[in-house]
């Protein structure tokens, strides 16, 4: 049987949801697949390409949500983020992964293009629309670290959603 780019990142979805990022390398995930490590690289040119990737399948999910046009736009905003949050709190290192894919491709990753929509909405210009979206998904990149770092050393985190909420309103209303 021909090895896949679906292997490839189910297998490693596999293994960042079991072990972590830290244990997801490339040689690693060919041990996995019973392959040699030059194999993989038919399929994702790289660690990087392999962990965009992930981010995307992790925020699939964003691109099924509707809302009701009533609501008002940045209301879905905040919405929007707390289940961008959600996603990636889901998974291991979520932050991580995501932080990686962000880098890459900042305005393309989801929630961004839709972010930046519903902040125009509320009357401000493309620009600073996404300016506001590219600020939330850094906000919530930087707190769900701080969450899964803290979960990670037995801290508490109980407060940790409250914040959130109340840092994603302060970015949403202060434009």
């Amino acid at each position: 049987m021909a090895l896949s780019r679906e292997q490839i990142v189910d297998a490693a979805w596999g293994i960042l949801h079991s072990y972590g990022l830290g244990d997801l390398s490339m040689r690693r995930l060919a041990k996995e697949l019973g392959v040699q490590p030059g194999a993989l690289y038919w399929h994702v040119a790289n660690k990087q390409e392999l962990l965009g990737v992930l981010a995307q399948r992790m925020v699939a999910p964003l691109s099924e949500l509707t809302f009701d046009d009533a609501v008002p736009p940045l209301e879905r905003a905040a919405h929007l983020t707390g289940e961008f949050r959600s996603l990636i709190l889901a998974v291991r290192d979520g932050a991580d992964v995501v932080s990686v894919a962000h880098s890459i491709s900042p305005e393309e990753l989801n929630p961004a293009p839709e972010l930046a929509t519903l902040v125009t909405g509320s009357g401000v210009s493309r620009e600073t629309a996404m300016a506001t979206a590219l600020t939330l998904i850094r906000f919530t990149l930087g707190s769900v670290t701080t969450q899964q770092t803290r979960e990670a050393m037995g801290l508490d985190t109980s407060s940790s959603e409250a914040e959130f909420t109340a840092g994603v309103e302060l970015v949403l209303h202060s434009r």
